[in-house]
């Protein structure tokens, strides 16, 4: 309905987001490509931008690899142009990408600097970016207690949103409470599957839903979880979310022994996941690790989950540096290093208790028990 040589840069950008999260992601980066090439068209700088960085976000899902620094830089040349065009809806689209990107490369806190920044510019859209604010708290260092008081809060009690009840339903999974989580995720994945939102669904079913059957203790629910998840992102042709759920889903074929087929999805991942990408390079780390070291190649095994540790620790994911000290611990174990590995659990222990992750602090700590008892 605009006369012709105007571009509405609200209206576009709804639609590129309306296009990714509803699954047509091939749709979305055609639309933001054409976005910047009809605003070159007519010298609309502000325009061309936003529609490289959004044509950027969208290459994040679908094709990752050594997407995340020219996107960053991108970022930080367009900054300059949006504010001094006054444009908030470019300012909000530049920054609510940059925290893509940091959570990429697993920087939560980061991430969550640049939504609060994104907000500034687009107030009226708050509802739809507590669901960032609440995964950044779900995953970076605040502990599950501060979490679920700030669910608890009215501005976000009040809104029905499955991301924040998913990241309610796994912090009381931390905490014990699977029943609760249990339904609470099946409410969660009912109302997504009713909005249509088929990359949300997706997520859900095999990050949140796979982690708390995990918290439960049935890695065989876990599995068939993750598994579903990736079936679903895979016919999306997305990347973002199945790159480091196909990681995790490595690990847990792990502790259900089927070695080879977690040897089979760590290569895959190789293939497809972002050199970058902090989350994935730790998971698939520790996955070849316990495979190695279950099959008696302790070396190499030991090398690898090192190198784990050494990239979960630039994040500040607590529950993944937990993890890849926990894998360390069991590496170094079937190594015959009793001693390394009790040291790797105390390790796992601090961060699983600094996130108030009880079951999996409680799990660790059974763990240092049997080790002290056997030595």
């Amino acid at each position: 309905m605009l006369p012709p040589g105007q571009i509405d840069l609200d209206v576009e950008t709804n639609l590129i987001d309306a296009l990714l999260w509803g699954g047509d992601t091939d749709a979305a980066l055609r639309r933001a490509e054409s976005l910047a090439s009809r605003a070159r068209a007519i010298g609309a700088a502000v325009g061309e931008l936003c529609g490289l960085i959004m044509a950027g976000h969208v290459r994040l899902f679908v094709a990752p690899e050594g997407i995340a620094d020219p996107l960053e830089e991108l970022i930080r040349r367009a900054l300059p142009v949006f504010q001094a065009a006054d444009d908030r809806v470019a300012l909000h689209v530049a920054y609510f990408t940059l925290a893509w990107v940091k959570q990429l490369r697993g920087r939560v806190g980061e991430g969550l600097d640049a939504v609060e920044r994104a907000v500034e510019y687009r107030p009226e859209r708050v509802g739809e970016l507590l669901a960032w604010r609440g995964g950044a708290r779900l995953d970076g260092p605040t502990p599950v207690a501060d979490l679920l008081a700030w669910l608890d809060e009215p501005e976000q009690r009040q809104l029905e949103d499955p991301w924040l009840d998913s990241y309610r339903a796994q912090a009381l999974a931390m905490l014990g409470r699977v029943g609760e989580a249990r339904a609470i995720m099946a409410e969660s994945r009912a109302v997504s599957a009713e909005r249509r939102g088929r990359l949300e669904l997706a997520a859900l079913i095999g990050q949140q839903s796979a982690e708390i059957e995990l918290l439960a203790g049935d890695p065989v629910a876990a599995a068939d979880l993750a598994t579903e998840g990736c079936r679903q992102l895979e016919s999306l042709g997305e990347h973002y979310f199945q790159t480091p759920m196909l990681a995790r889903l490595a690990r847990i074929l792990c502790t259900l022994d089927r070695l080879d087929d977690a040897d089979e999805l760590v290569e895959r991942v190789r293939r497809m996941g972002a050199s970058d990408d902090g989350e994935v390079g730790c998971r698939w780390r520790q996955a070849k690790a316990v495979v190695l070291a279950r099959r008696g190649r302790h070396a190499e095994a030991e090398e690898l989950a090192r190198a784990a540790v050494a990239i979960a620790e630039t994040t500040d994911i607590l529950n993944n540096r937990a993890d890849a000290y926990a894998d360390l611990a069991e590496v170094l174990l079937l190594g015959d290093k009793a001693g390394e590995a009790a040291a790797a659990l105390e390790q796992a222990l601090d961060r699983y208790e600094r996130k108030g992750n009880l079951v999996m602090a409680g799990r660790t700590r059974n763990r240092l028990a049997a080790l002290a008892a056997q030595r």
